[in-house]
């Protein structure tokens, strides 16, 4: 058995974002799953160290292929001591730092050669990527209410035709950059949902692992009572399937949902309702389109609402 887990490709999943999604809670899952994930020979670095290590590398090769023996030297230093063989890095500046993903005429519009120049690093390594999507709408509020960049996000606003302002566009981009990489999606809309199965697949977890802090997306959108009536009742009343569980979830939040947290409310200056609509609905499109795009993984639901 040992054997085999030597001779094991390594596996390296990074994670790109997008901003304003996972906020807080993916730290706070892999705090909690950490011996488990140690267990299964993942380790995950500091974010500060991995951006060290990865932004000095690339510095250095100054836009040329790395070679093996640099490979392995990114490698050893993110793995450090730790013993393990897989790593999963997150952070939401490989796509680009916020005011910089609404520089162009679409989301992210370097995310390209940003992200291919990081996977080049890893090309030795059985490489994932994976990202969650989040409504435009909700992406273009959140970003003025960050009050980064306000001047960019302001003629970006006064550029962009919010009936052309796609996800779609900038999978696109990411997919022509890193064709051979597969990509795992899914809307932070669901991830209050689907979390269990989330971390299953970002940490390459077999089905049947239990994982701690699954309703850690949930924190911010119950009521504080709900919260804890949700923790006692999956403790209680364990669902056996995931359908069991996204229904107990979809009950809890109907009688104990923050209003405000599940229904924000978006705030973009220059655009108005019918914008937020056209965006929203185009959102869904995208999902749509993506979930049938080949090397794509899109996560969802397995109860659909009626």
């Amino acid at each position: 058995m040992s054997d085999a887990k030597e001779t094991e490709k390594p596996r390296v999943t990074l994670h790109i974002g997008v901003h304003f999604t996972a906020d807080g809670y993916l730290q706070r899952s892999v705090s909690a799953n950490r011996a488990r994930l140690k267990a299964h020979g993942v380790h995950v670095p500091a974010k500060r160290h991995a951006w060290s290590v990865i932004s000095k590398m690339l510095e250095n090769l100054d836009g040329l292929p790395p070679i093996a023996e640099e490979e392995d030297e990114v490698r050893r230093a993110l793995l450090g001591q730790s013993g393990a063989q897989h790593l999963f890095l997150a952070d939401d500046r490989w796509a680009a730092p916020l005011r910089e993903s609404v520089d162009g005429e679409m989301l992210y519009p370097g995310i390209g050669e940003r992200v291919a120049a990081v996977a080049e690093l890893f090309s030795g390594a059985e490489l994932q990527i994976s990202m969650a999507l989040i409504n435009p709408a909700v992406f273009m509020s959140n970003s003025f209410a960050s009050g980064t960049a306000p001047r960019l996000l302001s003629t970006f606003v006064d550029q962009v035709d919010p009936a052309g302002l796609r996800w779609r566009d900038t999978v696109e981009a990411l997919r022509a950059a890193v064709p051979d990489v597969p990509l795992l999606i899914w809307a932070e809309e669901d991830a209050p949902l689907i979390w269990p199965t989330v971390m299953r697949h970002l940490f390459h977890l077999p089905p049947e692992e239990p994982v701690a802090g699954r309703i850690l997306p949930l924190k911010p959108l119950l009521l504080e009572e709900g919260f804890e009536r949700l923790k006692t009742y999956l403790i209680s009343q364990a669902p056996e399937t995931p359908a069991q569980y996204e229904r107990a979830i979809m009950v809890f939040m109907d009688k104990y949902g923050r209003e405000e947290a599940l229904a924000p409310r978006c705030d973009i200056p220059g655009w108005g309702p019918e914008d937020i609509e056209v965006l929203t609905a185009h959102y869904e499109e995208d999902l749509d389109a993506l979930a049938q795009e080949e090397g794509v993984t899109l996560l969802l639901p397995v109860t659909q609402p009626e």
